[in-house]
């Protein structure tokens, strides 16, 4: 059964279960395909100060939810390079919080929800303004950088961006943007990325 079918299935069995009036928007859906296991939760960039007010805000008035905060599970990129492929499987979702007209993803970022894409999980986008406004529908796009060369440093890599054409919780990633193998190691305590491959075409939309 394919990924998007399978979200499809939850969703309809949930509501026929009597739990349907409480699905009355994108986290409430989001949440309950979680079901009740880790949210990894991330800013789209390092030291945002605004969308981690929001991350902050969001996990206390939900406590009922396990959302994890990127910043506090991985010390450094090194950090995080050396755990996060033995340790991704562990999340049952993914959140990603930005600032409205701040839509660059940190390369690393777009790694973990990428990841978390080709796991199967689900995945929701979140833009801090005034308030929290929830899309469902999103992509993560190259960021204008000419295809032949990547950029340096990696804060400019990829841009999210609104999809509605796509299915709930199920990002499109263009393909030039994250190899289906592991694209990053570390080497003398410090990260490289490696920049020969490009994202499975399988996995284009899902």
């Amino acid at each position: 059964m394919g990924a998007l079918q399978g979200v499809t299935i939850q969703l309809k069995n949930l509501a026929n279960s009597g739990l349907g009036c409480k699905l009355t928007g994108p986290f409430e859906r989001f949440a309950a395909l979680a079901s009740g296991g880790p949210v990894l939760m991330m800013t789209a960039q390092f030291g945002r100060s605004r969308a981690r007010q929001a991350a902050y805000r969001l996990r206390a008035r939900h406590r009922d939810l396990d959302l994890r905060l990127s910043w506090q599970l991985f010390t450094n990129l090194v950090d995080w390079g050396n755990r996060w492929r033995a340790e991704r499987e562990t999340y049952a979702a993914g959140l990603i919080l930005s600032a409205a007209g701040d839509l660059v993803v940190e390369r690393a970022v777009g790694r973990c929800l990428a990841d978390l894409f080709q796991l199967d999980r689900p995945l929701l986008w979140g833009v801090v303004s005034d308030r929290l406004r929830w899309q469902p529908r999103f992509a993560v796009r190259w960021n204008g950088w000419p295809e032949e060369w990547f950029p340096h440093p990696t804060a400019t890599y990829a841009r999210l961006g609104v999809a509605h054409d796509d299915a709930e919780f199920r990002p499109h990633f263009d393909p030039i943007l994250y190899a289906t193998d592991s694209d990053f190691f570390v080497s003398n305590a410090r990260l490289y990325w490696r920049d020969d491959g490009l994202f499975d075409p399988a996995l284009h939309h899902g």
